[in-house]
C-alpha cells in the first residue's frame, strides 16, 4: 500500500510538472501563489507550505492541495518530538466548491494514512475556506478531518495593508478504538503588506489518546512566493 501511494504521488508529481512545461510554452501565465510560513515559537521552530492549484489540461476539473507542516525541537536531545504532518489531496471537482477524491497524509508517530473524502472550499477576495473530511481506507480506520480558514480584508485604500487572521485545525480519531489520535489547533493575527505577513502565532498540538499536550507561542513570518 505505502509503495502504491509513493508510485501514484510520483506519476501525479511528473504529470503535473510536465503539464505546467506545456502550459507555460504555450500562455506564459504565472503560477498560482505558494504561501510559506515561519514561526520561531516559545518551544520548537514551525515551518507551513501550502499549495493548492488545478491541475494543467484537465479544464479545472482536478485540483491538488498539500498542506505540509514540520516542527523541530531546538536542543534536539529527543528526535521524536520533531513533527512531520503532510496531507496531499487530490479533488475531482463535483460542483462549483465541491470535490471528492483521494488524500494521502503523512504523520508522525501514525505514518502514511491513505484517505477517501470530500473537499470543500471557497475564495472571495477577503477570506477562504478549506475542508476536507475524510476517512482512512487502510487497517486502521481514522477518520480525518482537515480545517484552514482565513480572513484577510483591506486596511488601506491603497491595496497594499490587510488584516490577516487564520485558524487552522487537523483531527485524526481513531474509530476502531473510539479514542483520539492526533489533533492540531492553529491560530494567527498579524497584517500584511503585499506579500509579507507578519504577526503572533499559537499553536497548540495533541498526541494519542490520552492527548499529550504541545503548545507553542510566538511571532510568525509569512510570505506569498
Amino acid at each position: 500500500m505505502k509503495k502504491s501511494i509513493l508510485l501514484l504521488m510520483m506519476v501525479l508529481s511528473t504529470f503535473v510538472s510536465r503539464s505546467q512545461e506545456q502550459k507555460s510554452q504555450a500562455a506564459p501565465t504565472p503560477p498560482p501563489a505558494i504561501p510559506i510560513e515561519f514561526l520561531p515559537g516559545s518551544d520548537r521552530f514551525y515551518y507551513q507550505a501550502i499549495i493548492s492549484r488545478d491541475i494543467p489540461l484537465t479544464n479545472g476539473k482536478l485540483r491538488f492541495i498539500s498542506i505540509t507542516n514540520y516542527a523541530t525541537e531546538y536542543k534536539n536531545e529527543n528526535a521524536k518530538d520533531n513533527d512531520f504532518t503532510s496531507v496531499n489531496i487530490l479533488s475531482y471537482k463535483l460542483g462549483k466548491h465541491v470535490g471528492l477524491g483521494p488524500s494521502a497524509a503523512n504523520v508522525a508517530g501514525l505514518g502514511w494514512i491513505p484517505s477517501l473524502g470530500f473537499q470543500f472550499g471557497w475564495r472571495k477576495p477577503s477570506w477562504s475556506l478549506i475542508f476536507n473530511p475524510a476517512i482512512s481506507i487502510n487497517k486502521n480506520t481514522n477518520t480525518n478531518n482537515v480545517l484552514v480558514a482565513e480572513y484577510f480584508p483591506e486596511i488601506s485604500k491603497d491595496h497594499h495593508w490587510r488584516l490577516y487572521t487564520r485558524l487552522q485545525a487537523l483531527y485524526i480519531h481513531d474509530l476502531k478504538n473510539n479514542a483520539h489520535s492526533r489533533s492540531q489547533y492553529f491560530g494567527r493575527l498579524g497584517v500584511s503588506y503585499k506579500q509579507f505577513t507578519i504577526g503572533a502565532a499559537a499553536n497548540i498540538d495533541y498526541y494519542g489518546a490520552i492527548k499529550r499536550k504541545k503548545q507553542n507561542f510566538g511571532p510568525f513570518l509569512r510570505a506569498t512566493l
